[in-house]
């Protein structure tokens, strides 16, 4: 696990996890491979950690709290999401057999690019470093690196085994904050020309929820939340998800519409959309589609005075009033200084905005509320 002082061990929760299924400390240490003190202070940590019994101690054993019962379950999320990435890399190696370091350092190698610039990031030396990686690979059994220019990084199995230690972290995460050890978060993804206000109107629902909201481009965000990086991502649906592990959640349409300033004359009829200079988003976005298909009903192709994906961009323009533009219609009612010219679009798949989200995601509790909230909001708003 990437930052071994921030989560608990993964010793210490295998040793826990031993315990609650054996119901008995001296079987689970033998499984373990550990001595019963060992394991009695491994649990030990993990209690202070959290704060809280996860073993409820009597003469027929060991049984998990109710903590416990939480926390074995976010466990076994965890070993699922391991065992997933060793498999991609073709390894049969237990995750019990992985260490902290070890996986922390692959991470690091894979989200800095190479074992040089991992090495800077993590304060350590490139031999150390190296060591730990190689070590790593002669336990799984799998080559994970290979040469470049840049020096060795990762390659496609040991980017998807880094994946999914960085998936398998944020179940811990998410036991802590279910347990109350950390405060609960919410990393939310937006898209542009997604409607603000319904999450202005969440956020007012969000209690202690700490909660960030990131922009970025749709391959961004997706990245990010196949990475785990971000919980949800909020904004204009694709039709399909882009990956089998994802899935989206259709809240409301948004279509878009022609918009220009406030001061700009507007001429609506063909001619006059065809004499207008145009900001258009780049290709492939599917703004700059629905823009290409009006231009082919034009008797001329319009100027392209300014190609930008940035919403701000845009309406900074159009407030100008010399342009027109693709918005949002929700974008467009809510933006002093412009206004929506009647101008019928070529018949397009409707957009759409909602929710992606990892198929496999448990939220907290709280995620969980928040996520409602939303939901409504963006239905009703």
């Amino acid at each position: 696990m990437p930052d071994a002082d921030a989560l608990p061990r993964l010793r210490d929760l295998a040793a826990f996890a031993a315990a609650s299924r054996a119901a008995s400390l001296g079987a689970a240490a033998r499984q373990a491979g550990l001595t019963q003190p060992a394991l009695s202070q491994a649990i030990g940590r993990l209690e202070a950690r959290i704060g809280q019994a996860l073993l409820a101690r009597g003469p027929r054993g060991s049984f998990p709290s109710p903590a416990g019962a939480l926390l074995l379950e976010r466990c076994a999320r965890m070993d699922a999401q391991l065992e997933a990435g060793l498999a991609a890399c073709g390894s049969t190696t237990p995750p019990r057999l992985l260490t902290d370091t070890a996986l922390a350092t692959h991470l690091a190698i894979t989200r800095a690019g190479s074992f040089a610039a991992a090495a800077r990031a993590r304060g350590i030396s490139l031999p150390t470093l190296s060591r730990t990686a190689r070590g790593l690979e002669a336990t799984l059994g799998v080559a994970l690196y290979r040469r470049t220019e840049a020096g060795f990084v990762a390659g496609p199995d040991g980017a998807e085994l880094a994946r999914r230690i960085a998936l398998a972290r944020v179940e811990i995460e998410q036991a802590l904050a279910e347990l109350a050890a950390e405060p609960a978060r919410f990393h939310l993804g937006t898209l542009p020309l997604m409607p603000r206000l319904p999450l202005a109107v969440a956020l007012e629902q969000a209690g202690a929820l700490d909660v960030s909201a990131q922009d970025g481009s749709h391959a961004a965000l997706v990245a990010q939340l196949r990475q785990g990086r971000i919980d949800a991502m909020l904004g204009a649906l694709r039709g399909a998800p882009p990956h089998p592990d994802l899935e989206e959640e259709a809240l409301r349409d948004d279509p878009f519409v022609v918009a220009c300033g406030a001061a700009h004359p507007g001429d609506a009829t063909p001619a006059g959309l065809a004499a207008a200079a145009w900001v258009v988003a780049a290709p492939p976005l599917p703004r700059r589609a629905v823009a290409e298909a009006l231009f082919a009903t034009l008797p001329a192709r319009p100027s392209i005075l300014l190609e930008t994906n940035a919403a701000e961009t845009t309406i900074a323009v159009l407030r100008q009033g010399g342009a027109m533009a693709l918005l949002s219609a929700q974008q467009v009612a809510a933006t002093p200084g412009l206004r929506r010219l009647p101008v019928p679009l070529p018949p397009t798949a409707p957009r759409r905005i909602g929710l992606t989200l990892r198929r496999d995601w448990q939220p907290t509790p709280a995620q969980a509320g928040f996520l409602e909230a939303l939901r409504a909001a963006c239905r009703d708003g």
